[in-house]
């Protein structure tokens, strides 16, 4: 587990980036502030490394890379029926939960069942971006 000073500054930032997704409407902004769950864990690994927050960067650098792709291709040609303003707002939650469940682990035991719950929830987010996500949220098989 990490240091209890990397542990504080990454809860700090995690809290700060759920609130500012939610004082947002605008979803490249949106992006913008849960891009703080990737970076600023890349930023902790560079000081101590720890397989969970490697696990963390990968899936939301993950999620953040195609939801942003998924935007700009949904901006060039709207024909992929994604539910824009339901997927963030539902990864608004997901952030908020992240940051409340970061909060509230021991530092000596990180609760990784439900820190993979939390990042599976991230990765079907993700997912519904895409054509076939899309496609399974729009037949109501991939609830978001």
């Amino acid at each position: 587990m990490l240091r209890e000073d990397l542990r504080q500054r990454l809860i700090k930032e995690y809290k700060n980036a759920a609130e500012k997704m939610l004082s947002t409407n605008i979803p490249p902004r949106k992006l913008f502030y849960f891009s703080v769950l990737f970076s600023e864990t890349q930023r902790v690994l560079n000081w101590q490394w720890d397989r969970d927050h490697a696990l963390i960067h990968a899936v939301t650098q993950h999620a953040h890379t195609q939801l942003a792709a998924a935007l700009q291709s949904a901006a060039a040609s709207p024909a992929l029926p994604v539910n824009w303003e339901g997927l963030l707002n539902r990864l608004t939650e997901v952030t908020q939960e992240f940051a409340e469940h970061y909060e509230s682990i021991e530092p000596d035991n990180p609760n990784r069942e439900a820190l993979c719950e939390i990042l599976g929830k991230i990765s079907e987010i993700s997912y519904a971006s895409t054509g076939n996500g899309s496609y399974l949220n729009d037949k109501g098989e991939l609830p978001i």
